[in-house]
């Protein structure tokens, strides 16, 4: 078991993409480099230009960055229906700080605080891609309604805008009949401390559950995830992190 760290607690920030200077830029690759290969930094640089926003997690005493999610905004219309998307591309947290949440409710809270103001009638979502079940546990637990789910199939206005993200972000890569994203690129992939993680993981029920979602997760495809940003489709776990009284 890797021990938690036992300092103060993370500072976190949400920056925008001008903040982000190239030594900045150069520490969050070296973080995403711990878990893929194969992914170059001038590609990784490339992505950074269309951010939306950054969420950022530090040392408080040293200023080191531990943790970075980038995030994208899409707008589109569905059968008439204004829909959107706060997507996140990469969620990197060291292994040292595991097991805080801190970085992904700071980012949904950030998100969620977003589509609680909107008054324009536009329907927001959280998508991200999961490669394996670390990434996807976040759906069960914070949302009632999400995809993919063993349990049902996605509605209409659901695959739609899973189909619409997939094509936006992964082009070619992304198969809408299976709601996968697979690379097919020739060196990338989990690096071999991500593979020993979930490896380690593999009787667990809920890790055998996402397998059977994305049986292809050791080939590093991954699966296009989707959820509700509203505080009807939050479970209690949900809600007791991001309660309605935080609503404007």
């Amino acid at each position: 078991m890797t021990p938690r760290a036992s300092h103060r607690p993370l500072r976190t920030s949400i920056v925008e993409p001008a903040a982000l200077t190239p030594e900045r830029r150069a520490a969050m690759f070296a973080l995403l480099s711990v878990w893929f290969e194969g992914y170059g930094e001038e590609y990784f640089n490339g992505e950074l230009g269309g951010l939306d926003h950054c969420v950022l997690q530090e040392d408080p005493d040293t200023g080191e960055l531990v943790g970075f999610a980038t995030v994208y905004r899409q707008e589109t219309d569905i059968g008439g229906t204004p829909v959107g998307a706060f997507h996140t591309a990469h969620c990197i947290l060291e292994r040292r700080f595991w097991g805080s949440n801190g970085l992904v409710r700071a980012m949904l809270a950030e998100m969620i605080a977003r589509a609680r103001a909107e008054r324009s009638g536009r329907l927001w979502y959280w998508s991200y891609s999961a490669v394996g079940y670390r990434s996807y546990r976040y759906m069960p637990m914070l949302f009632i309604r999400h995809t993919p789910n063993a349990d049902f199939a996605p509605d209409e206005m659901e695959r739609a805008l899973r189909d619409h993200i997939g094509r936006e972000c992964f082009a070619q890569y992304y198969d809408a009949s299976t709601g996968t994203v697979d690379w097919k690129w020739q060196g990338y992939g989990l690096t071999d401390e991500a593979r020993a993680i979930s490896d380690a993981k593999l009787d667990s029920p809920a890790v055998a559950q996402f397998r059977r979602l994305n049986p292809r997760w050791a080939d590093s495809v991954e699966i296009l995830c989707l959820a509700r940003l509203t505080d009807e489709n939050l479970t209690a776990f949900g809600r007791r992190w991001f309660p309605a009284t935080q609503a404007a």
